[in-house]
């Protein structure tokens, strides 16, 4: 299951935090630009690292 909002979509995932399990939305794909202190940023919707989620995408999907 999918749902738009402005500029993506998202899709629900569950997570452990605590030890507790939850349900949150995230982004599955994004669809308009996006920003980073003011400029534009386009990052990776997904990567095996957090560091990896900082690289800006170049219209194919990466994997850092």
């Amino acid at each position: 299951m999918l749902i738009f909002t402005t500029g993506a979509f998202l899709r629900p995932i569950k997570v452990v935090q605590d030890g507790q399990e939850l349900w949150m939305w995230t982004v599955a794909e994004f669809i308009d630009d996006s920003f980073n202190d003011g400029e534009v940023f386009n990052p990776l919707e997904f990567s095996e690292t957090e560091e990896g989620l900082w690289v800006e995408c170049a219209g194919k999907i990466q994997y850092k």
